[in-house]
């Protein structure tokens, strides 16, 4: 702001300035102005879809449930994601978790269990009927036992240019329709970026594997 108003004002001063010294003084105030490293959506508004469908090398996704935040056949789509070698890491909460009961008023998801347990059953089906094994080397499930700030879904972390965070915060009592998603890209912020895939990291190590037996299902 202060540089700002330098320019703005002195404009006697401002004459005198080099060429040079004009777009570097340009080139500070752009980095300073964070409005375009984070875009904000409605959720109806918001392309999921493509964005998955147009993934190249991993996606991560962290959520309380994944029929939360996908509108669209999830399975349909990880299948086709999987047979195009794509990694896909699906982090959801666990049914039987001590704190489900708080989760189901933070995230206003009453049948969170009834989702839970279907989506896993879902993913499981999928896994066990119809992907390859080498298809399979590239899925995981992982369960947690914790609260989350947000569902989160992280696109190609190790592309500096395609690399994009889907976040979208839980704000207590309000439900998921009226709640905003933010798209981060990684090109544009590389910091909060990589420290949103750390977080995911931290909570993915600390998860078991969902083995998908068939007396889970």
């Amino acid at each position: 702001m202060a540089i700002e108003n330098f320019i703005q004002k002195s404009t006697s001063i401002s004459s005198s300035i080099t060429p040079f010294m004009t777009s570097k003084l340009k080139d500070i105030l752009k980095k300073e102005n964070k409005d375009d490293s984070i875009d904000i959506f409605s959720k109806e508004n918001v392309k999921i879809f493509d964005i998955i469908v147009n993934s190249k090398r991993e996606i991560c996704i962290a959520c309380v449930s994944l029929d939360q935040i996908f509108s669209f056949n999830y399975i349909e789509v990880f299948k086709s994601i999987l047979k195009n070698n794509i990694k896909l890491k699906i982090l959801i909460c666990d049914p039987q978790s001590d704190l489900l009961n708080h989760i189901k008023y933070l995230t206003a998801f009453p049948n969170v269990y009834e989702s839970l347990t279907s989506c896993l059953s879902k993913l499981c089906n999928m896994k066990i009927v119809s992907l390859s094994t080498k298809e399979l080397s590239y899925f995981e499930i992982r369960t947690y036992r914790t609260i989350l700030p947000h569902n989160m879904i992280i696109i190609d972390r190790d592309s500096q240019s395609n690399g994009i965070i889907l976040l979208e915060p839980f704000l207590f009592g309000i439900k998921s329709t009226n709640r905003k998603i933010f798209q981060m890209y990684k090109r544009k912020n590389p910091e909060i970026f990589d420290i949103h895939f750390k977080s995911f990291l931290k909570l993915w190590e600390n998860s078991p594997n969902y083995s998908c037996e068939w007396e889970e299902l």
